[in-house]
């Protein structure tokens, strides 16, 4: 017999373990393919599905050339996430960052519970002449900012 917290816990580890690893998936994914990646949202839905939450992509002018903006996609996923968090369990945005002090770049997967957990997974990156090389992706406590 299980305590109903134990169960809990093992529920919001279970549902932000599987947002991480296919939020880092998915950006390694069109990494490989692409050499880059737009934010993107997930879900865990509350009968426990995960899908992909996309919003049209915003764009700065910037030296004659269109560039993304990805800190406007990335305020505009956590907009629509939060208007949705009643159907949701669980959510989770990835973007793509800079580590100045590694001199890299990195996957960023900021996920966060219903319940109030919220963890952020920074997973470095580079490119190789042999192609894309992934670190181990490390985790930090995360803000929250659905579900606060």
């Amino acid at each position: 017999m299980h305590d109903a917290a134990e169960t809990d816990d093992t529920l919001v580890q279970g549902d932000l373990n599987k947002l991480i690893g296919t939020a880092l998936g998915v950006a390694g994914d069109q990494l490989e393919a692409h050499g880059a990646f737009v934010p993107v949202g997930l879900v865990v839905d509350n009968g426990g599905s995960i899908s992909l939450v996309a919003v049209a992509p915003n764009s700065v002018e910037g030296d004659g050339e269109e560039e993304l903006n990805a800190d406007a996609m990335i305020a505009d996923l956590f907009q629509a996430l939060s208007q949705q968090k009643g159907q949701n369990r669980a959510a989770a945005v990835v973007c793509d960052i800079h580590l100045p002090d590694d001199a890299t770049d990195a996957i960023h997967v900021m996920a966060e519970h219903s319940s109030g957990v919220a963890v952020s997974a920074v997973r470095p990156y580079r490119q190789t002449p042999d192609g894309w090389e992934f670190a181990e992706p490390f985790l930090e406590p995360g803000d929250g900012q659905i579900w606060a």
